[in-house]
């Protein structure tokens, strides 16, 4: 049974990240730019609430949505889950406005503090209604996570970082090609699912280098990157730019490089980074082996990712008071991962973090398949105690939050079906650091703000050290 919930899982993950470039400064894909909008955002629906511009409500006695449809409307039923949660405990017609607007009142009386579901289904008078999804947060800052992490779990990470310390880098990089101006704009719009040039003011040089680059890793495996630096000697700062989920070729980090850091973009499997065909590796998004615990694909993934940063740090011309992480999706999972293993990651930026809470969604679809809503527990059940059971607490990004001590800028999609609400928000309510930021961007899923990536340029300024 589990191992089919997360076989759909993970291909939705991949689905998702391969379709479009989910985050420009953390998730850099090799694609086209693209101006789609990841689903469920659906453009006919606008959701919006006149109590609060970022759907997070405190203590008000009664939550008002309001949809507004963008095409002619008949009228609008809706249900309310919890989030994830496939069992409404609320349904009914909205209440309609003349202005083809709809409003839906969900009481708070009941509602445990976290994160809620609301969807929709838009009758225009054709055959098939129109869909649409809105999530809200309650009280979120009061959210109750259910403690999973394992009592030696410091310690079973120490033994994977101490055999990293027993292999040698063997570095090695490829010839280096510059780009000036004009040439990264194009480059980004072809092939790094880039809008050319977003962040003018952000670039500390109009003159970058790139080269391929490899070094050994855990398993005998070989990882494979890209690297792209400002013209010079340095030192300048370093950015691991770390990939969402899949197999795939990864583009140059140009865009990184004209912002003034030494970047590196890495394939995460022991593959390099721009073949054609991509091979299936077995026990990543199916055939998962849960015990020993060490053999879950993860940990390999974890370790690679972490031997990244030693490369870094091996380079002269990186500053190594400087080293920042970035990704989305899987690539926010990493940031966080590797930020609370490695003391050395100056500053973090986790976009749409994959993995966290595993265990609530686990209780949301053991709730789907017995037809419960979820509304009679604040929090899930203890775990069973069966193999995965046992295993995912060690790789869950909730678990390795309260390690990371550097500063910390994170977002949520608030609908987004890969990387939920509640898990994303479960790692930053957890995050061990002083110094920590969320931003929530209603309406929007597994996708890329623009925005968020210029104040995340911004941020990485003010953080680093003088």
């Amino acid at each position: 049974m589990i191992g089919n919930k997360w076989k759909w899982f993970f291909s939705l993950v991949l689905f998702f990240e391969l379709i479009k470039g989910v985050s420009a400064m953390e998730l850099n894909l090799n694609l086209p730019w693209s101006t789609k909008m990841s689903p469920p955002a659906v453009l006919e629906l606008q959701f919006y609430s006149p109590q609060s511009d970022d759907m997070l409500f405190g203590a008000v006695k009664e939550v008002e949505i309001r949809c507004r449809a963008g095409v002619h409307p008949v009228g609008l039923k809706y249900a309310v889950s919890r989030n994830c949660m496939s069992t409404p405990f609320i349904q009914g017609d909205a209440e309609a406005l003349p202005a083809n607007t709809y409003v839906i009142k969900v009481p708070t009386e009941k509602l445990y503090p976290g994160f809620y579901d609301v969807k929709v289904w838009l009758d225009t008078g054709e055959a098939k209604a129109i869909e649409g999804i809105n999530v809200f947060g309650y009280q979120i800052e009061k959210m109750k996570v259910r403690e999973t992490r394992p009592a030696d779990f410091a310690d079973f990470w120490n033994k994977g970082k101490a055999v990293l310390k027993t292999i040698p880098l063997d570095a090695q990089a490829g010839e280096m090609k510059t780009f000036k101006g004009k040439e990264i704009d194009a480059y980004n719009l072809a092939q790094a699912c880039l809008p050319g040039d977003y962040d003018p003011k952000g670039h500390k040089t109009e003159e970058v280098e790139a080269c391929k680059v490899s070094f050994a890793s855990v398993n005998g495996l070989r990882v494979y990157g890209w690297l792209a630096k400002p013209k010079g000697e340095g030192p300048f700062p370093a950015m691991l730019v770390l990939p969402g989920g899949g197999i795939a070729p990864r583009p140059m980090p140009l865009e990184h490089a004209r912002h003034g850091y030494v970047s590196l973009d890495i394939q995460i499997h022991g593959h390099d980074v721009d073949i054609k065909e991509y091979p299936k590796v077995p026990g990543y998004y199916d055939n998962f082996t849960f015990e020993p615990v060490e053999k879950f694909y993860y940990h390999t993934v974890y370790l690679n990712a972490l031997q990244a940063i030693n490369y870094l740090v091996s380079r002269p011309d990186v500053d190594k008071q400087k080293i920042v992480l970035v990704g989305g999706s899987q690539g926010g999972r990493l940031s966080v991962v590797l930020a609370a293993l490695d003391e050395r990651v100056a500053a973090v930026a986790p976009a749409i973090a994959h993995n966290g809470n595993v265990v609530y969604t686990q209780w949301a679809e053991a709730c789907g398949k017995a037809g419960k809503d979820g509304m009679d527990m604040e929090i899930p059940p203890v775990p069973a105690d069966t193999p995965e059971q046992k295993c995912l607490p060690y790789y869950d990004v909730m678990n390795f939050a309260p390690n990371v001590k550097c500063p910390a800028l994170m977002n949520i999609g608030l609908i987004d079906p890969v990387s939920l609400p509640t898990g994303v928000w479960a790692i930053y309510q957890r995050l061990g650091s002083r110094d920590k930021r969320i931003i929530l961007l209603p309406g929007m899923a597994h996708d890329w703000s623009a925005e968020f990536d210029r104040q995340a340029w911004r941020w990485l300024d003010e953080k680093l050290p003088k």
